[in-house]
């Protein structure tokens, strides 16, 4: 059957999948313990390990930060409300930028990306996961500041692990609010046998789910308030015949996290996809070829994937880069290659540039997977879309546009694809990791934090791996 004619199928009915588990004939290669090394936790398979942990480090925020986050809420309004600029540097994965980039879907136009210490004054806010220094300035003009632990910082548990120079970056003393993720400095969370560094980075996640719970409720306040706030994106502006606008009196970061963590859980209900394209991404690698990371706008999925702590060393990030499609490495552009495979991640499912790009990967003969929304307010768009034409596509659960909608707002806040789609990748690597496992009884090389003083031997050896290896 044709993925056309499974569009029918619902988001639901998609959860409810019985998930085959690998089977391993492959005897493990020096150095690796016994038994089937893709499996953690008892038998559990990697990407679904990663997946339930995740889930679990985004329930403690929940329950134990959520107050903390509302007052965050209250005090980005009152900033703007009283004529202050939002300055936004919150982590949200290898980049400050994965979910907020020109014409995104669902943002506010209160955050204003990057602290620009020329304009920033007294009665202004930063918004953000790491010193990065700017103490001294922050302190000077007095600028109130909701932070949050980053790995590369000496806010993060083994703090004393970074580098001399990385562990004097503190935003904590210059704190007003404080919210708590538990990240530590090495980023990420899973355990692979022969592997001396975590796997699975958690920055991006756990700082695109409190983002948008965060700035959700302060959109709610605003509008409380009375104020008008244009959100970018190209939805076509609310109507206020609409009988979904949000109660102004009841907070709505539950209601995020709780729709954002349902989608999320839909994730192991497509497994068959995933297994799909890490297969692709193995024989790839396999035979010579590389794995791209691509996403049309540079801060995404491109950089999501190239050189990130935690990560895999054999994903390289493919992006548009002045006018061209370029290779993160030295952004030398990128002529497609038959034994490459490249992962599209789309937040817009017609978006005309990755079709485009789309075309030149299916000319070439390359085997392609998309992640990412597929609808446009759950309905998926007439003509050509990136999901419908590559050999898999993941990420049925989410949609182009955000949650809610609020009265003065003139387009829906709070999307769930950037967040959803952080997780699909992760989990798709970890599925690279355990078929390549299964196939070579090799562990795959895995970057270790560069702010890490462990880092400049670890690399080196790891890079000398995937150079001889592949992967």
């Amino acid at each position: 059957m044709k993925r056309r004619e499974l569009l029918h199928i619902l988001p639901a009915a998609v959860a409810g999948l019985t998930v085959k588990g690998l089977t391993a004939e492959a005897q493990p290669g020096p150095g690796i313990l016994p038994g089937p090394p893709y499996h953690v936790n008892g038998g559990e398979r990697l990407p679904i390990a990663y997946l339930r942990k995740v889930r679990g480090m985004l329930q403690w925020i929940r329950e134990t930060q959520s107050d903390v986050m509302l007052e965050a809420s209250y005090a980005l309004a009152r900033t703007w409300m009283k004529g202050g600029t939002v300055w936004c540097e919150w982590d949200m994965g290898h980049n400050n930028n994965f979910d907020i980039f020109p014409e995104r879907n669902g943002v506010p136009e209160f955050i204003s990306m990057v602290y620009d210490t020329d304009k920033a004054k007294k009665g202004d806010l930063y918004f953000a996961s790491r010193e990065a220094n700017l103490g001294d300035d922050l302190a000077k003009k007095d600028i109130f500041v909701v932070g949050s632990p980053a790995p590369w910082g000496g806010d993060a548990k083994g703090w004393e692990l970074l580098r001399p120079d990385v562990q004097i970056q503190k935003l904590k003393p210059f704190a007003n609010i404080w919210i708590e993720t538990n990240i530590t400095t090495h980023g990420a969370i899973m355990k692979m046998p022969g592997q001396i560094t975590p796997f699975g980075p958690v920055s991006g996640i756990l700082g695109l789910m409190t983002f948008w719970m965060i700035v959700g409720d302060a959109c709610r306040i605003l509008a409380r308030e009375g104020k008008k706030v244009k959100v970018s994106g190209d939805e076509p502006e609310l109507k206020s015949d609409r009988t979904d606008w949000i109660d102004l009196d009841t907070p709505i970061m539950g209601t995020y996290f709780d729709q954002t963590m349902r989608q999320l859980e839909m994730i192991e209900g497509e497994m068959g996809a995933l297994e799909k394209a890490a297969s692709m991404a193995v024989d790839a690698v396999l035979s010579g070829g590389k794995v791209f990371s691509y996403s049309n706008n540079r801060n995404s999925l491109a950089v999501e994937g190239h050189g990130r702590r935690g990560g895999l060393f054999l994903t390289r990030g493919l992006c548009m880069w002045e006018g061209k499609l370029c290779v993160m490495d030295g952004y030398q552009p990128y002529t497609p290659n038959p034994k490459d495979f490249v992962v599209m991640g789309v937040w817009r499912p017609e978006n005309p540039v990755d079709l485009e790009n789309l075309a030149r990967f299916r000319s070439a003969d390359m085997k392609t997977a998309s992640i990412g929304p597929m609808t446009r307010d759950f309905t998926v768009p007439a003509g050509a879309t990136v999901p419908m034409q590559t050999d898999v596509h993941i990420g049925r659960m989410c949609d182009t546009y955000g949650l809610f909608a609020v009265p003065g707002f003139n387009r829906r806040i709070c999307p769930t694809s950037g967040t959803v789609m952080n997780q699909i990748w992760w989990a798709l690597c970890m599925e690279i990791a355990a078929q390549i496992i299964n196939r070579t009884g090799d562990v795959p090389a895995v970057w270790m934090s560069g702010a890490l003083a462990a880092s400049r031997y670890h690399n080196p050896i790891m890079n000398a791996k995937y150079l001889e290896r592949g992967y």
